[in-house]
């Protein structure tokens, strides 16, 4: 009845050698980049969670296999670090610490796009239109982190931070897609916020015009799974990846439940009208 897509847009770290060459970036000033603009890790957890179990599952999942230095897929970071309004496929042109990028002329930045964000967007769009040919609504779950404290280029300074960040679009979250989720995250024990402290959920383009494609953001705090000081994963990975089974599990029982009652609306029998029809014949008197 329903369905679930999976997109993790920051989760790779994969560099062109001929983009690598160009980066005015040491290995140690890579590494810190990497660590605040990418998570591997949280790839690693929901491709384990999307797996779902016996009863449900498993869920299509989507990522993008590059660093965002070589160009950020969504424009969700260059957006955030207040290098453009506009969502949508974009080449960085600073780091996070204000430092220049290769300064590409219009043909390399399309080049680079064409190769790295286009096959990223045409298989997310494929496998959502493919998902919405079967079932009768869907959900495009969009998975981020975030660091425990705020970073220097983070214009939110509130502390502390919650555990689990939803985020919503006025155009594509229904207000008990949001509220279901929090409900499920509290109920597990954690503590959720909506549009704290990463924001939005995000719809590609070409399917923003789908009625029946709702989106979602979802961000995790790294803490519950690394250590921040030292990189090292703790000991709770195992019971961060069961939690968000359990989540996708139960929202997408939930979804089923939306889209069965809003199908016997839709083909709702009429009742029997008892009124008398107007060429009716009656009894002479």
């Amino acid at each position: 009845m329903a369905g679930l897509v999976i997109n993790v847009p920051y989760g790779g770290l994969e560099i062109p050698p001929a983009v690598q060459k160009r980066l005015p970036l040491s290995a140690d000033d890579l590494r810190g980049e990497h660590w605040r603009l990418c998570d591997p890790h949280l790839l690693s957890i929901f491709q384990k969670a999307a797996q779902g179990d016996d009863k449900r599952g498993p869920w299509p999942l989507i990522h993008y296999p590059f660093s965002p230095l070589v160009a950020d897929p969504l424009g969700l970071l260059a957006q955030e670090l207040d290098q453009t309004r506009e969502l949508g496929p974009f080449v960085l042109t600073k780091t996070t610490t204000g430092r220049e990028l290769p300064q590409w002329s219009e043909k390399d930045r399309l080049f680079l796009l064409e190769k790295t964000t286009v096959p990223y967007a045409a298989e997310l769009k494929r496998q959502c239109l493919a998902e919405l040919e079967g079932q009768n609504l869907l959900a495009l779950i969009t998975v981020r982190s975030f660091s425990s404290e705020p970073q220097a280029f983070e214009r939110d300074r509130r502390f502390p931070r919650p555990q689990i960040s939803l985020g919503s679009s006025d155009a594509h979250t229904p207000e008990g897609l949001a509220e279901l989720a929090g409900h499920v995250f509290r109920s597990l024990g954690f503590w959720p916020q909506l549009n704290w402290p990463a924001s939005g959920a995000a719809v590609p383009l070409e399917l923003a015009g789908q009625p029946r494609l709702k989106a979602l953001g979802l961000a995790l705090r790294r803490d519950l799974y690394l250590d921040e000081k030292t990189g090292r994963l703790k000991e709770s990975l195992e019971a961060v990846v069961r939690v968000m089974r359990t989540f996708l599990n139960l929202l997408s029982q939930e979804l089923d439940r939306v889209a069965e009652v809003k199908l016997r609306r839709a083909f709702r029998t009429k009742k029997a009208s008892n009124v008398i029809k107007a060429d009716r014949p009656t009894a002479e008197a």
